[in-house]
């Protein structure tokens, strides 16, 4: 492990490796040029690129490259597709899950859909807002009857509009099931109003905790959703487990939200209408705006790429692609390039994806960790676990954090080591890696060092770290410091920022 730790450019940064990795500004070239923009914008707005997907943003240059992850609808994945065809629980009735007790399958099958899809998407910035909404929108999954839900929900809410329209999203999230019964909106009724949807509504998914609510509008936000419901309430195997409306369980009083006033008398254009409200407040702009560019900029969200990507949220009435194209065409975005540390699913696909290593992951139960896993599938998904992230499984509605010091434990990274070791070596039925064919038929351990590293990092390491890493891997014949320089590669700060 010293030498893990020794990877990094400078000696007297080794006390920082120890938790998430020598400071960014450290890791940054010492001149910029078009090459090495193209290679770190790949980092950042792929789970890592693969060698076809650099050869095409040579090809067409990376700002035609970025727009046309800004139109995912124009790119055939009909081969990701085509890998999750098989996974029964996907498009899957809520009820039949219930009725056939697949709903303990669902978490297996939802995760290896989305690894999958993350993994051989050609929509990689698609992948990534599916992933970024699912956080932002978080349900954990193992609360209730959830488990029948959430695939429902991450197939019609999250996928559904994760490049579209704010508006749309936040509807379709307010109506989800899944929702509803996470945050307990479902059996919310005027009798006795439920305010923990109301709650998250204001202060995670659209205002922020300082978006200028009070503790009176989350109360008078939770009468506006009461009968907000789902179909099939109370009934096992009946219904469509879609959302529903129940007119005679709604809050029909006057009520005062955000200084809007609601004439005793409404009924489910209560919600609608917070819904607009909220889409149109200027806090949701700036909160939306705020997040997006935390999760594709910096920790420390620039103000004046906050400002104006919010601007293009409010003169677009939520447009997300409108507003992810401000940001990431910005020179804010280019300034940040390799200074934003990786959480583990960006680790555990880019790795992946950047080797070339195979996984065919079929699916199976959740109890027992169970599953027909084929390719090292489940050893690989206990990596995952091992990091901090499973899918779908963050208890709290704030989704998993998005910034370094979130990540930036000794334990952590530990377990970012070990994953990178079991993948360079082959351990626990993680699929082999052509090593070989990484390092370009080199002749020496030098030659394949310089290969790898392009390919892994898009750069070759300046000298110290050549240094550390060929000093390591002296004794060995070549083929076996393959993959050591692969592991400590993978494990190197220079990976584990994007």
């Amino acid at each position: 492990m010293t030498a893990l730790a020794a990877c990094g450019p400078l000696a007297e940064e080794q006390s920082a490796v120890a938790t998430a990795g020598p400071t960014p500004a450290s890791l940054l070239p010492t001149s910029y040029d078009e090459d090495w923009r193209l290679q770190q914008t790949l980092r950042r707005i792929t789970f890592g690129p693969t060698q076809d997907e650099v050869a095409h943003a040579y090809e067409i240059g990376i700002d035609n490259f970025i727009d046309e992850q800004l139109a995912p609808q124009t790119l055939d994945d009909s081969y990701a597709e085509s890998l999750v065809a098989g996974f029964d629980t996907l498009n899957a009735n809520p009820a039949d899950l219930v009725g056939n007790n697949m709903q303990y399958q669902t978490l297996t099958e939802l995760t290896a859909a989305t690894l999958l899809r993350g993994l051989y998407s050609r929509r990689q910035l698609y992948e990534m807002m599916v992933d970024f909404w699912s956080n932002h929108f978080n349900i954990y999954f193992r609360k209730g009857q959830v488990r029948s839900f959430k695939a429902k929900d991450d197939r019609e809410v999250i996928r559904a509009h994760a490049m579209g329209n704010f508006h749309d999203l936040l509807l379709a999230s307010a109506q989800s099931p899944a929702m509803g019964i996470y945050l307990d909106n479902f059996a919310s009724t005027a009798d006795g109003p439920n305010e923990n949807y109301a709650r998250e509504l204001l202060e995670l998914h659209t205002l922020g905790v300082d978006g200028g609510y009070t503790q009176l509008d989350v109360q008078e936000v939770a009468r506006a959703f009461t009968g907000w419901s789902l179909d099939g309430l109370g009934r096992r195997n009946q219904g469509t487990g879609d959302f529903a409306y129940y007119d005679r369980n709604h809050d029909k009083d006057a009520k005062l939200i955000l200084g809007v006033e609601f004439p005793a008398g409404g009924g489910i254009e209560e919600g609608e209408q917070i819904v607009e409200m909220l889409v149109e407040h200027p806090s949701t702009a700036d909160y939306i705006s705020w997040k997006l560019v935390q999760r594709f900029v910096s920790d420390d969200p620039p103000a004046s790429l906050v400002a104006a990507a919010a601007n293009t949220f409010s003169a677009t009435r939520g447009d997300i692609t409108a507003v992810l194209s401000t940001i990431l065409h910005s020179e804010e975005f280019k300034a940040s390039l390799a200074t934003k540390l990786k959480r583990p699913l960006e680790v555990f696909l880019s790795a992946l994806r950047s080797t070339g290593a195979k996984v065919d992951y079929q699916g199976g139960g959740e109890r027992g960790n169970g599953g027909r896993g084929r390719g090292g599938a489940q050893a690989l998904v206990g990596h995952l676990t091992l990091m901090g992230q499973p899918l779908f499984l963050w208890e709290t509605p704030d989704g998993y954090p998005d910034n370094a010091a979130a990540w930036s434990s000794t334990n952590g990274t530990l377990a970012r080591w070990n994953y990178a070791l079991a993948l360079a070596y082959g351990q626990a039925g993680i699929p082999d890696i052509d090593w070989s064919a990484l390092s370009a038929g080199a002749s020496d351990a030098a030659g394949a060092l310089d290969a790898i590293c392009q390919r892994l990092l898009g750069a070759t390491l300046p000298d110290q770290g050549r240094h550390i890493i060929l000093n390591h891997v002296r004794s060995l014949a070549l083929d076996a410091s393959l993959p050591a320089i692969g592991a400590l590669l993978l494990s190197s700060p220079y990976f584990q920022y994007r």
